[in-house]
């Protein structure tokens, strides 16, 4: 498998992550329809599609050590195919060294997918695979929603630890606290709270991605 890194790493060090859009082809079995780089390898490819889509879960993760898959399995509707569905996998592939993609991302990276629309999904267009790719680079990776969070945890941690001191100070005091001091530190708790409330919204929030 670092044979397999090796090729991967060039473009790792540029990117945050690779692109595979693949399918179950009910004929040819797992089948390949769009790659972000030239990936050579097709006994890897084929052994990825496998591996990404013969399970029933939605998310899967699969782990070669030097890098990592992350897969969004998407079912759409297909009235001439088995079952009136026809299965879509979204591979990324990432270095070891960075984070996992969260399940609330690839329900935004999923939503860019349906808006493809299934006429073109299900006719395999390329070139609308292509444009998917770019939107999910320049929304998200412009906007570093797939690299770590530092920042957002050292600001929520922060208000957290707030909340818990004044939540410490009044079980110490107990019936000593003076009615005063109670409101004050509920106040106090209060606009931590809202502090939280602002970092999700600014960070989560859909008119935070347009």
């Amino acid at each position: 498998m670092s044979e397999k890194y090796s090729n991967f790493k060039k473009w790792l060090d540029k990117e945050q992550f690779l692109l595979i859009i693949g399918k179950y082809d009910q004929i040819l079995g797992p089948t390949s329809l769009y790659s972000s780089i030239d990936i050579k390898d097709e006994d890897f490819i084929r052994d990825l599609l496998r591996d990404s889509l013969n399970t029933t879960n939605k998310y899967v993760y699969l782990d070669y050590k030097k890098f990592y898959s992350q897969v969004c399995k998407i079912e759409v509707e297909d009235a001439s195919a088995r079952g009136g569905k026809q299965s879509y996998a979204l591979i990324f592939l990432r270095d070891a060294e960075l984070p996992v993609i969260s399940t609330f991302i690839f329900q935004q990276i999923e939503e860019l997918f349906r808006k493809i629309g299934t006429k073109r999904i299900l006719t395999d267009d390329n070139a609308a695979f292509l444009d998917f790719f770019v939107k999910i680079h320049s929304m998200f990776m412009n906007k570093e929603y797939l690299v770590p969070l530092e920042s957002f945890n050292v600001k929520i941690r922060g208000e957290v630890n707030t909340i818990l001191g004044f939540c410490d100070l009044i079980i110490e005091q107990k019936t000593e606290i003076s009615e005063g001091d109670f409101l004050n530190y509920i106040k106090m708790m209060r606009e931590s709270a809202k502090e939280i409330e602002n970092v999700l919204n600014n960070m989560f929030s859909p008119e935070g991605m347009k």
